[in-house]
């Protein structure tokens, strides 16, 4: 059964409306993920296999039990990830220079770290052009402000969107701003999408005159940008600059990162700075370094946009890159005791599970472990 065709069956399960053939598929699904020994299981990295497949199928037997508190699309994302585990749980996870005996601290029983943190949520801030600012998670859905000759309102799918009355509508700047454990959606005046992580902003005018539309970007952020030859659409990131006129990309520009990234889903872009230049193709990510050069290189555009999609995605990721993340998607802070260098992890994880769900899967692995106190997450070898 194909991923897809297993998330469209789970959502009817969740709705009741299942029919009897589609019941049995799917229980004959489940059945044959706790019994398939097929998957390559490496038990010096991983643990005894059965306990840590029994352990991951009670996560997932106890999540195909609708609950009426939770909406079913919420159930979805967490069955959707226990599945997703499961898989990282039969070898998708690894790590380079393990310790000498892993086999004790591999344990499926690991018992789960308290205190807790739920995971982010949609929540921004707007600032609009007189400095005033609305809280977007706690307005009402309509119209929360009109900017010059531009309509502002919020839609029920809970994203920001701008219309302009007309072409002459005077242009104002307003800033989306989301804190840590924040997401936001917004539709800029041309129609131009932009989706925007967690502690990240987005500055940009209510209506876009002259000969280019540019928006100032800090953080990260998905664009779905609205096609016009005349008027290409600038991304500005410091001194950084991403020129496009219609097409998919991210960019991730978080100043705790290692590099600036741009990576290409469709169309093309090109990224600037100084005398730095490299146009993209699809696939293809420009990596910017502090010293401004940038290097280019093929990748999938999925694992960059993953976040936008509700997962977190580990290609050959230390655990110092999985812990920036984590940090800005639940709003905690993040501290290291030990070495953790070598220790890399691949796997996709939803970024609606709660962290403790996230650090538990981490630690099956054998190669690291949490503490947690307060707002803090302590990583330990």
């Amino acid at each position: 059964m194909s991923d897809e065709e297993f998330n469209i069956l789970y959502e009817k399960h969740v709705a009741g409306t299942c029919t009897a053939a589609e019941q049995q598929r799917l229980d004959a699904y489940l059945a044959t993920l706790e019994t398939s020994t097929e998957l390559p299981w490496d038990e010096a990295t991983m643990g005894n296999q059965t306990a840590t497949r029994r352990a991951l199928l009670d996560q997932l037997t106890a999540s195909r039990q609708p609950v009426r508190a939770i909406t079913p699309r919420w159930q979805w994302w967490s069955m959707a990830a226990v599945v997703a585990l499961l898989l990282l749980a039969t070898g998708l996870y690894r790590w380079q220079q393990r310790p000498v005996n892993p086999v004790a601290t591999a344990s499926p029983t690991t018992p789960r770290p308290a205190p807790d943190f739920a995971p982010g949520r949609n929540q921004a801030t707007l600032m609009l052009a007189d400095g005033s600012t609305i809280r977007l998670d706690d307005a009402q859905n309509g119209i929360v402000a009109q900017q010059g000759g531009t309509t502002v309102q919020k839609t029920q799918a809970g994203a920001l969107r701008y219309d302009a009355n007309s072409q002459r509508a005077a242009a104002q700047f307003n800033t989306v701003t989301t804190p840590r454990g924040g997401q936001y959606q917004l539709v800029l005046p041309d129609g131009s999408r932009v989706w925007l992580n967690a502690a990240s902003s987005l500055r940009f005018p209510t209506a876009f005159a002259g000969q280019e539309r540019r928006v100032e970007l800090t953080g990260e952020a998905y664009f779905e940008v609205a096609k016009n030859a005349k008027q290409p659409f600038k991304v500005g990131v410091g001194a950084t600059e991403v020129t496009v006129l219609g097409t998919h990309f991210n960019v991730m520009a978080y100043p705790d990162e290692p590099a600036l990234t741009t990576t290409l889903l469709e169309g093309a872009v090109r990224v600037s700075n100084g005398p730095h230049q490299a146009v993209l193709h699809p696939g293809q990510q420009a990596r910017q370094q502090a010293s401004g050069a940038l290097a280019v290189a093929a990748v999938d555009p999925q694992h960059a946009v993953a976040w936008k999609n509700g997962y977190f995605v580990f290609n050959d990721e230390s655990i110092e890159s999985i812990m920036r993340q984590v940090s800005r998607w639940y709003d905690v802070d993040v501290e290291y005791q030990g070495k953790m260098a070598g220790k890399d992890f691949n796997g996709t994880v939803s970024r609606f599970q709660s962290a403790s769900q996230v650090l538990q899967l981490l630690e099956l692995t054998g190669a690291v472990h949490f503490k947690t106190q307060n707002n803090r997450i302590t990583v330990l070898p």
